[in-house]
């Protein structure tokens, strides 16, 4: 199943300066899971997460380095594209 993260850390937590995101916020190696995309909005800096895994617990410990320094929100998403959902109208 497909996850869309979407996570939230104030200016004075940027990780920009420890190595980024993928150093200071999330876990690349948990075992299960595979990160399909990411999207970064620098301005308000939040990053978005496409994942795919089958354990909500995977999305914890992918999640689990910046626990302390930002909030992530975690919505079900659909890997249809839009031709393939216009199709079973």
């Amino acid at each position: 199943m497909q996850f869309m993260i979407t996570q939230l850390h104030d200016p004075q937590d940027c990780p920009k300066d420890i190595g980024g995101f993928r150093k200071a916020l999330i876990n690349e190696k948990v075992d299960g899971i595979d990160l399909k995309n990411v999207y970064v909005e620098h301005g308000s800096h939040t990053i978005v997460y496409i994942v795919e895994t089958d354990s909500y617990d995977n999305i914890v410990k992918f999640l689990e380095p910046g626990m302390m320094t930002c909030t992530s929100s975690i919505t079900p998403v659909s890997s249809m594209t839009m031709a393939e959902i216009m199709k079973k109208k």
